[in-house]
């Protein structure tokens, strides 16, 4: 992809060129610390905070004082990581860490009362992967074959069983952030959700 963007940079950069958007979807920057911003839905602005995924970010995550006092998190995982290893070690699997990671936050007293989003993204690329990596190869217990939505909900299932909070508060999206209209579908119900808490109804 960062070839594609090079080779057709002066066409990305015309005004309304209709490859601006994929393109500056791909052009992204690791985030590898804490970033805090202010965003507005509806009546209420949000304080943000972007936490980076890197190993060295995950082990002081715990002791960010953005974990305090949190009403809402959005956690995303690579479903296309199954079958992937990390890049910091390469005999761990993505998923496997994604898994575990996971679990060590959302069952931490201070996202007791936390509304947990959870995005499975990359839904295109898993699709098309599990025709060559059987999902079987890397979770013993999997027995959906190569079927996309079983695939899809196995780890689901996978990542709702981790949470262990009384009167739990977690919703899942399966998404892919390169199909603009689907993860605006899937944002939009975040969004209401998030107002229908903040405001109790």
């Amino acid at each position: 992809m960062e070839l594609s963007i090079m080779q057709n940079l002066f066409t990305i950069m015309v005004p309304d060129s209709s490859q601006s958007h994929v393109a500056s979807l791909c052009a992204y920057i690791r985030t590898t610390g804490v970033y805090r911003s202010v965003a507005s839905l509806g009546p209420f602005d949000l304080e943000v905070c972007d936490v980076g995924g890197a190993r060295a970010v995950r082990k002081k995550l715990i002791h960010f004082d953005c974990m305090k006092d949190l009403d809402y998190a959005i956690y995303v995982a690579d479903l296309n990581g199954y079958c992937q290893y990390l890049q910091e070690a390469l005999d761990v699997n993505q998923m496997w860490e994604s898994l575990q990671l996971f679990e060590n936050l959302l069952n931490l007293p201070e996202l007791a009362g936390t509304t947990v989003f959870l995005f499975l993204n990359k839904a295109d690329l898993f699709e098309t992967t599990i025709l060559l990596e059987p999902i079987l190869d890397y979770f013993p217990d999997y027995t959906g074959g190569a079927d996309y939505w079983k695939g899809t909900q196995y780890f689901a299932n996978k990542f709702a069983a981790l949470d262990r909070r009384p009167g739990k508060q977690l919703h899942c999206h399966v998404t892919d952030s390169l199909d603009t209209p689907s993860f605006q579908k899937a944002w939009k119900l975040v969004e209401e959700k998030m107002i229908h808490t903040t405001l109790n109804i």
